[in-house]
């Protein structure tokens, strides 16, 4: 990707151009896509400042290990699949937690050439502040949207996904 070398007029027009373009497409309502989207970036902000309240290293970047990583562990290959992500990527990653002490590696006693990662007591005791964090924004979000409405979205949520879920597994039988 190179940089566009043009005049102040070009640079104006093209600001312009692109104001009115946004403006034309932008819904009534904005897509759902954005609703989430902004949902989970406040839930998320919030979780990783819990978390850091008494892990300082803890990172955003260190979300797809713990949301993947069976409780009893399992191969950098498989943890990559489950995230969705490239061996090398998922990698850098568990990489980083081992050194800052969240995961540990050892031979698979299956075969003695690949590897298991595991929590190590760090990683597990920053399990348990996550999963406190998660249940104490549940508590903020019921409070600010009121008891009622906060479940009533926990269910419509949960019954979408079970829809696309159950879609999708139609799909794939074809």
């Amino acid at each position: 990707m190179s940089d566009f070398s043009g005049s102040e007029e070009q640079l104006t027009e093209l600001q312009a151009d692109g104001i009115a373009m946004l403006r034309q497409g932008r819904p009534g309502d904005p897509p759902l896509q954005f609703l989430l989207f902004h949902m989970a970036e406040w839930i998320d902000y919030r979780h990783i400042a819990k978390i850091q309240e008494t892990f300082p290293d803890g990172r955003r970047t260190f979300n797809p290990v713990f949301i993947h990583l069976p409780a009893d562990g399992c191969r950098l290959t498989e943890l990559a699949r489950m995230a969705n992500m490239t061996k090398q990527a998922m990698a850098e990653i568990v990489d980083e937690m081992i050194a800052l002490g969240y995961l540990a590696r050892f031979p698979d006693p299956s075969d003695r050439r690949a590897k298991i990662i595991v929590r190590s007591q760090k990683g597990l005791r920053a399990h348990k502040v996550a999963m406190d964090a998660f249940a104490e924004i549940d508590r903020e979000l019921s409070k600010r949207m009121g008891n009622d409405r906060f479940k009533q979205l926990r269910i419509e949520l949960k019954n979408a996904l079970a829809a696309i879920t159950a879609a999708d597994n139609e799909t794939d039988e074809i």
